[in-house]
């Protein structure tokens, strides 16, 4: 009976290894299933993919494949054409003759080469009675004043021009005026641009027409009239850009991409209250206009050389999901479930956090090869081996586990370093003392030595930051040489202040006995920022300063400390745009309530290399101002610039390739200048080789 007993008292342990075997043959056939998808291993849920903030790791990786960029750049890093298949600018110039006579000879001396004889050509001439309209290519400085300097004096009218602007309504306000006024026959010429803006040029008696004119505007002050005296003028000239858009391109629900999203867009985002102020990047903007589904015009108030920069920065929206609705439910439901123009489209959220992507079948540069892409949490380090071990599973965010088992398992996953996509830094407030003073911040820098401080984590790397720009642009060629670890030099600096040590207490002191010290806000939800905090904090210790470390929650930091600059110091992360332009962060103009420029930096010197750097066409003059910038913005230390981050992506070796559309044979993987973003779209699975 000794078998009897045997098989009773065995009988529960086979069970157990009877219902782990069952467990193990179940997710080997539910893993087995997932051969339909590009699997992706998450550790954290993908968070909300919003096009309006930068967002990092895997939320940034599917944003990314979600949401489509007016322009692109290419593998220089230089911008080409996307969702905007070209654009043009051209100067248009009107010119008041004295005569219909007169406007026919100034025509022929034009259309002869005579008038401007030097500079561009016209592009387009037309002639209304004593009115000439000519159309220039490009827009050239003092194009206006070579073309009438090159046309005999007599041949022009001589007339005052006269501009009013108003809110809105201008037209009905002007031909309102007219119908009771006594002395409108000195008006020779009425012009309107927009319903904001109209042109009057007047001869005679000009003291008594714009005295009834100023009357009458200032008993009409519901759209809130401005009158300006231009002089003695007789033409007017338009700065315009046509922005052509690309056709056959359609969102994810099908309905098609037109100028009416980009005009939305605009609107939506260069609003005071705008989630993503972008009203400082498109200052250059006079009117917005569409002229066809897939054609807008840009009236232009200048023209910087980072005209197309902003076009870049401008999120597009779907103005037929958004446009007829602005309460906050429709905005969150499209948070939750957004529709763009990218490679990728949102097919559904996953209960364990991660999403379902299908390959946007109609995407104008091509369909992804790859049809479909799972992000997916893992129950266990057991499940996520397993499925690596069947070949189901093609990338992963490692943990501490996995990253333990790779190592003790050589060959097995491989990685990848994106570019430097993320800026860290602390901001100080140059309002507040003791940041007001260069040699206390010149200390701070000194006191800080990094290569104690940074480290690279399983799923980023962190570098020394060696730039204000994108790293691999190519007008960016010197370094930005910030100031070295050096204790000693920090204390005498501190010492040369008045700030002296009591050696008691441990800390740096001035003349009335007050503490050196200050609060560092920092993000409460990030682990990083109060790993960074809490080190600065004891580095800047050991020189004799106090320092208060304020963990917010994220949103109270911005809506009460980064907005309104109500902070000593604060903590920041930012991405690092592909563009030169950096007026926004640090010119004088934007140190003001709701500007970018946080730290209150108001630098003569800086100001002026910021404005020749929006202007500047010329490659080697671009490439010496953005040299002195840097050296500029490091000799006065507006921020402790601490590193830049990187993405760092495990995948399974030989596992994946990139297959690009139109290309026959698949490439090995590789990110390019553009990071992670351009070649995100084609990775495909390596196919098995045919016996």
């Amino acid at each position: 009976m000794f078998w009897l007993r045997w098989l009773f008292f065995s009988a529960p342990l086979w069970l157990g290894f009877g219902g782990f075997w069952l467990f193990g043959k179940v997710a080997e056939f539910q893993l087995s299933r997932e051969s339909d998808a590009l699997v992706h291993a998450i550790n954290e849920p993908v968070g909300n993919l919003n096009p309006l903030f930068p967002a990092d790791g895997v939320t940034g990786e599917v944003a990314d494949l979600i949401f489509e960029p007016l322009l692109r750049r290419d593998e220089n890093l230089n911008l080409r054409p996307n969702l905007i298949e070209q654009w043009t600018t051209r100067s248009v110039i009107t010119i008041r003759c004295e005569s219909e006579e007169a406007a026919g000879e100034a025509e022929a001396r034009i259309r002869g080469g005579e008038a401007p004889k030097k500079g561009p050509r016209p592009i387009g001439l037309e002639r209304s009675e004593s009115v000439l309209t000519v159309a220039f290519e490009g827009i050239t400085d003092d194009l206006e004043k070579s073309l009438l300097e090159d046309l005999p004096s007599e041949l022009l009218g001589d007339y005052l021009l006269v501009r009013v602007r108003a809110r809105h309504s201008v037209r009905n306000l002007i031909e309102a005026w007219l119908e009771g006024s006594v002395e409108k026959s000195q008006l020779s010429m009425l012009e309107f641009d927009g319903d904001r803006e109209a042109n009057l040029f007047v001869r005679g008696e000009t003291d008594r027409v714009l005295k009834e004119l100023r009357l009458y505007l200032a008993s009409n002050p519901a759209t809130a009239p401005v009158l300006d005296i231009l002089g003695e003028r007789c033409h007017t000239s338009i700065r315009e850009m046509l922005l052509d858009l690309r056709a056959g391109v359609t969102w994810h629900d099908g309905r098609p991409f037109s100028a009416e999203d980009v005009a939305f867009s605009y609107r939506e985002l260069t609003l005071p209250d705008s989630p993503l102020p972008l009203a400082a990047s498109f200052s250059f903007v006079d009117s917005l206009e569409v002229l066809a589904p897939l054609r807008l015009r840009i009236r232009c108030r200048e023209a910087p050389a980072t005209m197309l920069e902003s076009w870049e920065k401008l999120p597009v929206l779907p103005s037929h999901l958004l446009a007829a609705s602005t309460d906050r439910e429709t905005r969150e439901a499209f948070l939750t479930h957004p529709v763009g123009l990218g490679p990728y489209r949102l097919e559904q959220r996953r209960a364990d956090g991660g999403v379902e992507l299908v390959a946007h079948t109609a995407y104008h540069r091509g369909v992804p090869e790859e049809g479909r892409l799972r992000y997916r949490r893992f129950a266990s380090l057991e499940s996520v081996l397993l499925a690596l071990r069947m070949g189901t599973l093609d990338a992963m965010e490692p943990d501490e586990r996995f990253a333990d088992w790779s190592e003790r398992h050589p060959g097995t996953v491989e990685t990848l370093r994106d570019r430097p996509r993320f800026q860290h830094l602390v901001m100080w407030n140059l309002d507040r003392p003791p940041f007001d003073r260069l040699p206390v911040r010149n200390a701070l820098a000194r006191a800080i030595d990094l290569s104690a401080i940074l480290h690279d984590t399983r799923t980023e790397f962190q570098t020394p930051v060696k730039s204000l720009f994108f790293p691999g642009l190519p007008y960016v060629a010197d370094p930005m040489l910030l100031p070295l670890h050096d204790p000693r030099g920090a204390e005498n600096l501190l010492e040369k202040e008045g700030y002296k040590l009591d050696e008691a207490a441990g800390l740096r002191k001035d003349g009335k006995g007050n503490a050196l010290g200050f609060t560092l806000a920092v993000n409460a939800s990030n682990p990083e920022h109060l790993r960074l905090a809490d080190a600065l904090a004891d580095q800047w210790a050991a020189v004799g300063l106090t320092v208060k470390i304020e963990p917010v929650p994220w949103e109270e930091l911005i809506a009460t400390r980064i907005l309104p600059r109500e902070f000593d110091a604060v903590l920041l992360s930012w991405e690092l745009p592909l563009g030169r332009d950096r007026r926004e962060v640090w010119h004088s103009s934007a140190a003001g309530p709701g500007g970018g420029n946080l730290s209150g930096l108001r630098d003569t010197e800086v100001d002026r290399l910021l404005d020749r750097l929006r202007d500047e066409s010329d490659p080697v003059k671009l490439t010496e101002t953005i040299s002195t910038l840097q050296r500029s913005i490091a000799s006065l230390q507006p921020a402790l610039f601490l590193y830049d981050s990187g993405r760092i992506l495990t995948v399974r070796k030989g596992g994946l390739e990139m297959k690009r559309p139109g290309v026959k044979t698949p490439g090995p993987l590789a990110i390019g200048k553009g990071g992670l973003e351009e070649v995100r779209p084609w990775w495909v699975r390596t196919k098995p080789e045919e016996p």
